[in-house]
């Protein structure tokens, strides 16, 4: 029977005026005394509810149960008496839970901040705990903050997950100091908030603030809900009075700088207001250049362009730059409406140039290029000097405490955009260590280093040496990420040429023409770089350094794809792309030529090449198809006639026209046994799985699960295995793939457990492993690979190697995600959900057999009855697929070129431009085409008729 509880007596006004009370203790107003600033911020009311309705409207809500510790129950939401309670108990520990979410999200930014604010009217949870929870996720649901009264667990606490140095996603979480005290510990009615501005959320109690969390995501998503602990735990937590609030500025949107050439006009700008400042009435604002010589916003009056964001309309507006003259200026926002959070910085060019060059000849440093800093890897203090010797940059030193050093930093900052990127070039000559720790690099870096890439050698105890990046944020000191593409170039004390391009986005490293891969830098403007060393140890280091170019360039021309393979029944699009400032005044030819035209070709080819021609102003991409011709490997190179980069050659093989081996979507009551057989096999051959019904390989609504729980660590497993063994070459690759469509836990030993999903390939006692390797605290591994023969412990039966393709986003769900491996006798190339990740050495092409299976850890404590609790792992499969060998196939000559370039509606007819032999129709798509009567390119007129018809060109 449901308690009557009290409402809070509180009307919207008196709500959103608590709001107000708490925006103050967010960010100081600064009146600026320039005409026409608004002299406060707005406040709006963008989503509001009192649960007055007695009802959960599904238009705003919708229920959700997001994971925190895998537990399961039937807590849920329920509306009356004027509030929202959340009750239920939870059936499987640990720490069940339902949330309603929020249905509009919302979007934080540096310019506007989002306040989302809830009476949490009563914790009255039983049992050995409980939480009130309030989530803020990213747009996708993969990160999180999660800010709750932990009834029975310390209090008011936030756990958090965005794949950085400091987290805590599950557990207890982090203690919020400020809230410790009986007036907070009450069960009672305390008003909960969140505000967050893009980079960070503030958490807020009662209008006090009791932590500011690193969050930089937007969108954002949030939900409200209830946690229960353990077995037969229960869950009640009550709600009322719900505010999302907008405070911000009218601000530039994405890039906040930006190129355009001479005399042409930038791609559209973006400027956004508060949402909801415009609802009842409309907003003005005014674009201003502060050097009109060098550029005006397109469409200016004296170089300020007025804007109108109309009552009841969008909260976004966009306008054009127009380059007058080689410089940089700024653009502002002025308005009587709205503050102005931002400026656009705008670089005017004439083209690409070289910034700086420094051969480091003479005796001492140019002060005009570069500035001398003493700043270490962290907070740490030595004795350094930085000098020209022997016409090279020379930096030795001991440290004080661990990681001191020094750098040559640029006195110049410097501009990166998509458009026009910022390229570092340098060589590092050598590294002595001296027998300790140290590291020599590169590092690209805002001003005060509270953003940046550091790109370095890490020589450990005199001996071990390896490439990596640190970011910050995210790995700013420590190991950083090891770039596995380096892995090779271990020497120290040759010449190793190291590169760095960034786009306002991304860090790509490159290591004597090697891609690291990219790394983020969401930095355009006031760039600098730093060339560092620094020691761990008291034995110092030295290292040298010559031959430093830095220019804005062209970005390289690029394609969609890379690695490519067909059969020889398939043709594939490929889409060219040439960056804006390529084509935006003069015309662009591009040529895609291939290798060998006995393998594969760009359809309309001749001689295997075929020119793309990019109009000046026009679209600065165009598609071209690959046709396969016969059997074997080749590549597409690029070229171009406006001295434009080019990345390396996309990579085609053409492979036989497979049959299916196996096919299963598991649709019976059990697997079938004529195609699967059972493996235990452990993945580090000493943990046991607990024996059935404990552990099991069941079908569960047509899906193959796999539920494994640890009676012995670590690391038993459970899998099934194909019978039958196939065979893999170059011309017949083996292809195996599934869906792996989720993972769920049972997590008894606490958030340091974690599971693995995956699939296998094994020939004897050699494998590859490609894993999804879950964990709950701050541990981050992700989709991995481990393989033997292998590199080393950590590859072969460790945490594995990890694919930087996979990492974040939608990837990082434990949902529905198609995994798949192509073997080809010598290699094992691996995919997820058809992106490329990683191609790996596997020199076996017989007695090859497929698996999937479940893997945990490790065991919890005992239970005072005796009973030993295991992690459990289920992994939930479907739709497995294996296909090589060959068919009979005869492969088709390549077609002529034909395409539909355009179409419009004019007088009934829709007209269609078009190139080919012939125009076709059909009624229905996989029916039979005609030609349409007197059809000839490029221009034809079809009459708009009811119905479907289809349409193509040969």
């Amino acid at each position: 029977m449901q308690t009557q509880r009290t409402k809070p007596e509180r009307t919207t006004t008196a709500i959103w005026e608590s709001i107000k009370k708490t925006l103050p203790l967010l960010s100081a107003v600064v009146v600026l005394s320039l005409t026409g600033y608004a002299q406060s911020p707005p406040s709006t009311v963008i989503f509001e509810d009192d649960f007055e309705s007695n009802e959960i409207n599904e238009t705003k809500y919708q229920a959700a149960n997001p994971f925190f510790e895998g537990g399961q129950g039937d807590i849920h939401a329920e509306a009356g008496d004027g509030v929202i309670r959340f009750v239920g108990t939870t059936t499987q520990q640990w720490w069940s839970g339902g949330t309603l979410r929020i249905v509009p999200t919302f979007a934080p930014s540096e310019s506007e901040k989002i306040t989302f604010s809830i009476d949490r009217v009563e914790e009255a949870g039983q049992g050995t705990a409980s939480r009130s929870a309030l989530w803020i996720f990213n747009e996708d649901e993969t990160k999180y903050i999660l800010f709750a009264d932990v009834r029975g667990e310390g209090g008011w606490r936030y756990n958090r997950k965005i794949g950085e140095a400091g987290d805590v996603p599950t557990g207890g979480g982090n203690n919020i100091t400020a809230f410790n005290g009986e007036e907070f510990d009450d069960g009672g009615l305390h008003q909960m908030s969140m505000v967050a501005d893009g980079s960070t959320v503030k958490l807020l109690l009662d209008g006090m603030e009791g932590a500011e969390v690193d969050f930089p995501f937007s969108p954002v998503v949030f939900h409200f809900g209830s946690y229960a602990r353990a077995n037969n735990d229960t869950a009640d937590t009550t709600w009322d009075n719900l505010v999302i609030g907008s405070e911000g500025s009218a601000s530039f949107i994405g890039d906040t700088g930006i190129s355009v050439r001479e005399n042409a006009v930038s791609p559209p700008i973006t400027v956004r207001i508060p949402q909801g400042l415009n609802s009842q009435r409309a907003i003005s604002l005014t674009i201003v250049s502060e050097d009109p010589s060098i550029a005006v916003p397109e469409g200016d009056a004296n170089g300020r362009l007025e804007l109108t964001f109309p009552a009841g309309g969008e909260n976004t507006a966009t306008f054009r730059v127009a380059g007058n003259s080689s410089g940089v200026t700024q653009f502002r926002i002025e308005s009587n409406d709205v503050n102005s959070g931002n400026t656009l910085e705008v670089a005017v060019i004439s083209g690409p140039d070289v910034l700086l060059e420094e051969n480091f000849t003479g005796n001492s440093i140019n002060n005009s290029k570069w500035e001398i800093s003493n700043q270490g890897f962290g907070n740490a203090e030595g004795n350094f000097t930085v000098e020209q010797a022997e016409n090279r940059l020379k930096i030795d030193g001991v440290p004080f405490t661990p990681w001191a050093g020094a750098s040559l930093k640029t006195a110049d900052s410097y501009l990166a955009t998509e458009d026009l990127n910022l390229v570092f070039e340098g060589y590092r000559i050598s590294i002595d260590p001296f027998g300790g720790s140290a590291r020599a690099g590169v590092f690209i870096t805002n001003d005060d280093r509270s953003r940046y890439v550091f790109f370095s050698q890490l020589i450990e105890n005199g001996d071990a040496t390896s490439w990596r990046v640190n970011a910050n944020p995210g790995s700013a000191t420590g190991g950083g990420a090891v770039i596995s593409a380096f892995s090779e170039m271990t020497e120290y004390d040759i010449v190793h040429r190291m590169k760095l391009v960034a786009d306002g986005s991304d860090v790509e490293v490159f290591l004597d023409g090697v891609s690291g891969g990219k790394f983020p830098f969401e930095v355009s403007t006031g760039i600098h770089f730093e060339i560092g060393a620094y020691a761990q140890d008291a034995d110092g280091v030295t290292s040298w350094f010559d031959n430093v170019k830095i220019e804005n360039a062209l970005p390289c021309l690029q394609t969609d794809d890379s690695n490519v393979i067909l059969t020889l029944a398939q043709t594939q699009d490929l889409t060219v792309t040439v960056l804006r400032l390529a084509n935006d005044s003069a015309d662009v030819s591009v040529t895609v030529a291939s290798s060998d035209v006995n393998v594969a070709v760009p359809v309309g080819a001749t001689e295997g090449a075929i020119t793309l021609h990019f109009a000046a102003g026009a679209s600065n991409y165009q598609t071209v198809r690959i046709h396969p011709t016969g059997l074997g490997a080749a590549s597409l190179t690029l070229s171009n006639d406006a001295s434009v980069c080019v990345g390396d050659p996309i990579r085609v093989e053409v492979v036989s026209v497979p049959e299916v081996f196996l096919s299963d979507d598991f649709s019976g009551t059990s697997f079938d046994s004529a195609k699967w057989r059972e493996d235990s096999f452990s993945f580090n051959d000493s943990g046991v799985a607990k024996p059935a019904p404990d552990s099991t390989i069941s079908i569960k609504d047509g899906q193959l699960l796999i539920h494994v729980e640890v009676e012995t660590p670590a690391w038993p497993g459970l899998a099934l295995f194909t019978k039958q063994t196939f065979s893999a070459s170059a011309a017949e690759p083996l292809t195996f793939e599934i869906d792996r469509k989720m993972v769920d836990f049972v997590l008894a030993a606490g958030v340091s457990s974690e599971s693995r999903t995956g699939i296998w390939v094994r020939s004897e006692d050699n494998y590859v492993f490609f894993v999804d390797h879950t964990t709950h605290d701050a541990r981050n591994f992700g989709w991995r690979y481990n393989r033997v023969p292998g590199n080393d412990d950590n590859e072969r039966t460790g945490n594995g190697v990890n694919i930087p393709a996979f990492d974040g986003g939608s990837f990082d769900n434990r949902m529905n995600h198609r995994m798949k491996m192509v073997l080809n006798g010598s290699t094992v190339k691996l995919f997820l959900d058809d992106v490329f990740g990683v191609e790996v050495d596997f020199p076996f092409s017989d007695n090859l057999s497929f698996g999937f299976g479940s893997y945990a850890d490790d065991v919890g404590p005992t239970d005072p009855d005796g009973t030993k609790r295991g992690n459990q792992t289920k992994g939930f499969f479907d739709n497995a697929l294996i296909t090589g060998g060959s068919t009979p196939f005869t492969p088709m000559p390549p077609p002529s070129a034909a395409a539909i370039s355009g179409f419009s509606v004019q007088d009934g007819n829709l007209v269609i431009e078009w190139s080919g032999a012939s125009l076709l129709e059909s009624n229905t798509i996989d029916g039979e085409y005609t030609p349409i009567a007197d059809a000839t390119p490029p221009r034809t007129a079809v009459p708009i008729m009811v119905g479907n018809k289809f349409i193509i060109v040969r």
